[in-house]
């Protein structure tokens, strides 16, 4: 007999099925590219089953990837099946902000068409008005 053993995530991840959009929340204490590629990948998996084109991903992790983490991530983001998903991206850590813009302007040079936000509001109002 195999037995198998099941690490517990090192984050959790919630869906909210809104009107217009999917909102996912994820929350953790640490972060690597590991980590981000396995989220951002729940989530397009998510978007793709139930075939909805506009996603808000408020992230709630106290650590940060590093530059070249988020170059590696940013660069396979557009490829996960987001391609022709809006993706609103919020930080709840604004000393993340810099990390996370280097990630927009990567991923958005690749394909995604996607914005980082600091606000959930101003995400939602992006979202929803193009």
């Amino acid at each position: 007999m195999i037995s198998h053993t099941t690490e517990p995530k090192p984050y959790r991840l919630t869906f909210e099925h809104r009107a217009s959009y999917l909102y996912a929340y994820v929350e953790g204490e640490h972060d690597n590219y590991e980590i981000s590629r396995a989220f951002w990948q729940e989530i397009a998996d998510e978007v793709d089953r139930i075939g909805i084109d506009k996603v808000l991903i408020d992230e709630n992790i106290v650590e940060s990837v590093s530059m070249a983490e988020v170059f590696q991530l940013a660069s396979e983001i557009p490829k996960m099946g987001f391609g022709s998903t809006r993706v609103a991206f919020v930080d709840r850590y604004l000393d993340q902000q810099e990390v996370n813009s280097f990630g927009e302007l990567v991923a958005v040079n690749r394909g995604l068409r996607g914005k980082v936000f600091n606000d959930i509001t101003e995400a939602e109002t992006w979202l929803m008005t193009r």
